[in-house]
């Protein structure tokens, strides 16, 4: 197998990367406790690393194309996620309002307390935009020199280094 680390693909894992830190930042603030946007959608901690591991897979040159476009699908994924789910109705949210309010229904707590997004989930889903951008100009990206020299590759003769041995 071959390994070849290509710079498309490095920017990339570097958008990757990207999303997944600011999915552990914090994105909501009920009272004074801060929640992450992994503690609010778990599977958001879970997507940045399905979405590397077939970036990686696809550096060996099998199915790469293929590969790329599961990456694309994934990032679009936890944007929708991201953008759709009701973060205040989520469980670790509930539990904390009924913990600061001390009655086990949260919609009728009377402890005044406030719940404020913070930047972290817009960073996010601009950090997956860009990923899907990164992956995007992965995959459609000029392929002429590439096949340039595949093709030089194939064809190259070494005849003068079996002269030279001779």
């Amino acid at each position: 197998m071959r390994w070849v680390m290509r710079s498309k693909s490095s920017l990339v894992v570097l958008a990757l990367a990207l999303w997944w830190v600011l999915v552990n930042l914090p994105w909501l603030l009920v009272g004074e406790e801060e929640f992450t946007g992994g503690q609010l959608i778990p599977v958001l901690n879970l997507l940045p690393a399905i979405a590397l591991t077939a970036v990686f897979m696809s550096l060996y040159g099998k199915l790469r194309r293929t590969l790329l476009f599961l990456v694309a699908g994934i990032t679009g994924l936890g944007i929708y996620i991201s953008i759709s789910q009701d973060l205040e109705a989520s469980a670790v949210v509930i539990a904390e309002l009924e913990r600061l309010s001390g009655v086990l229904n949260p919609e009728s707590h009377e402890a005044g307390v406030s719940i404020s997004y913070l930047w972290g989930q817009l960073a996010a889903i601009g950090a997956g935009i860009a990923t899907m951008f990164a992956v995007a100009f992965s995959l459609f990206g000029s392929k002429s020199k590439s096949k340039a020299t595949a093709e030089t590759d194939q064809t190259h003769d070494n005849r003068s280094l079996w002269d030279e041995q001779a």
